[in-house]
């Protein structure tokens, strides 16, 4: 990979002019993701057009006392003169934008506002002029160096004790059981039935909680573990809570005059049960229908060692990202980032309040966030931009036939017809997002063959790249 990079992204500022029938268009490139188009027309040109429609309209309008096209054009023009100029200029604008933007190639990231007519306020017989400024998105020259021979890191993943034996606890877990506990105290994973009272209120409710979430039925209660360690059905336990007004469920007039007050309430404990998680064991062999525990490992070693090599895969991927991002220099419109970034934030504060984080907090959580979310998206934007520029380049092309081998084995998960299948994916604008993850994939893969690849160890990999890396090294698969 060169120490400095050979492309380069014209953000010089350019002139470039077009006239056509007394419409003159500049295209000036102010800066790398910024451009003026200025647009000039002629008065002679726009007092013919404004004739032609004029008489157009003449012919067609029907005022009152007037047959239909006999209106006098004075009168007319009185009449929709306004509206008739504000059209005038705004298809001429509008055709003069678009196809400065086709002649100049240009990729506008954001459409310009349409036209102020309280600014230009234009009359017959007068010239127009007036500018669009653009966000749109940077010509990059791309030379092979920049993307041909990366220079790509990337740690040895391999399957280790400590991922075996969490997985193994991950399968059994999945034939865990409830059972009832009657000599054991309460644990912090237990589920507790329980009637809760006031100490000092004649009001009860049977709840059911699980000591970890804090919360007993409308009261959150802090250090709850502590006060019911040992604790067995029977025992009876007071503590000091407070009356959480989002836990209350139906009518309850004496709490609801004690909103967000601490009280004292009394825990009658009925019954515990415990998520029971059987032993990796010939027994649950047979249950399953295998032969012995050691099949249970086979299944269990192969389904990490695909997930390993998966992990690895994504990696690798990240990292040829990274390498491409850091070998060509690309600006990105402010806007374009601003949009992407604010849209993340939005759906990171959805995720926090549908996991019931209080709305104050989840606001917190994701404005502390922010920085970090638009750093990483900043880097998808560039890393894809660059992607399809070399896509592009290499003229690396999705065909129709892949995307329908696709279609068909996201119809086979979903027990669907193939024709249901591209349906949904049509309707849900999901199909372009498809083709467009598929040509990504296929320029990876293009980089990968064509990259410098050395593999490290994962703690190597975390010394050299540390808390920057895309995402840890030595994280378990499926974690």
């Amino acid at each position: 990979m060169p120490d400095e990079p050979e492309s380069s992204v014209d953000a010089a500022a350019e002139e470039l002019e077009e006239t056509e029938e007394g419409v003159r268009t500049t295209v000036q490139r102010t800066g790398p993701c910024e451009c003026v188009i200025h647009i000039e027309a002629d008065a002679e040109h726009l007092s013919e057009k404004y004739k032609e429609e004029l008489t157009s309209l003449q012919a067609e309008v029907q005022l009152p006392g007037f047959r239909r096209g006999r209106a006098p054009v004075g009168l007319v023009e009185r009449r929709m003169g306004s509206s008739l100029r504000e059209d005038l200029i705004t298809t001429l604008l509008a055709d003069a934008y678009e196809e400065a933007v086709a002649e100049h190639e240009l990729r506008v990231v954001q459409e310009p506002e349409g036209p102020d007519f309280e600014e230009i306020d234009w009359e017959p017989g007068q010239p127009l002029e007036h500018e669009f400024r653009c966000d749109v998105l940077p010509r990059v020259e791309l030379q092979e160096s920049d993307y041909k021979g990366l220079e790509v890191d990337v740690p040895r993943l391999e399957v280790t004790d400590e991922m075996i034996e969490g997985e193994l606890e991950r399968f059994a877990s999945q034939f865990a059981t409830w059972e009832e506990v009657s000599d054991e105290g309460v644990d912090w994973d237990d589920y507790v039935e329980a009637e809760v009272s006031l100490a000092d209120e004649d009001w009860s409710e049977e709840v059911g909680f699980h000591p970890r979430s804090e919360e007993i039925g409308p009261f959150q209660v802090e250090g709850v573990k502590g006060a019911l360690l040992g604790a067995r059905a029977g025992d009876e336990i007071e503590l000091d809570a407070r009356v959480d007004p989002d836990l209350i469920e139906g009518e309850a007039e004496v709490l609801e005059g004690l909103l967000g007050q601490m009280v004292r309430i009394r825990v009658e404990i009925q019954q515990v049960t415990r998520h029971s998680v059987p032993e990796v064991d010939d027994d649950l062999a047979a249950k399953l229908g295998l032969n012995s525990a050691d099949e249970i490992h086979s299944i269990v070693n192969r389904r990490l060692e695909t997930m390993v090599e998966q992990r690895q895969e994504e990696l690798l991927d990240e990292m040829l990202r990274r390498a491409l991002v850091e070998a060509v220099e690309l600006p990105l419109p402010e806007s374009l980032v601003e949009d992407a970034s604010q849209r993340q934030h939005t759906r990171r504060l959805v995720q926090l309040l549908r996991s019931g984080e209080p709305r104050a907090e989840a606001e917190e959580r994701a404005a502390e966030e922010a920085d970090m979310r638009r750093e990483a998206v900043e880097f998808s934007l560039r890393s894809s931009f660059l992607l399809r520029e070399i896509a592009e380049q290499e003229r690396i092309l999705v065909t129709e036939s892949e995307v329908e081998e696709q279609v068909r084995a996201f119809a086979a998960q979903q027990g669907w017809r193939p024709e249901k299948a591209r349906a949904y994916l049509e309707e849900g604008g999901m199909l372009r997002s498809l083709r467009t993850d598929m040509r990504e994939s296929k320029t990876l893969a293009f980089l990968k063959e064509n990259a410098e690849i050395k593999e490290l160890t994962p703690e190597e990999f975390n010394a050299r790249y540390g808390g920057d890396e895309p995402a840890a090294a030595e994280q378990a698969p499926g974690e």
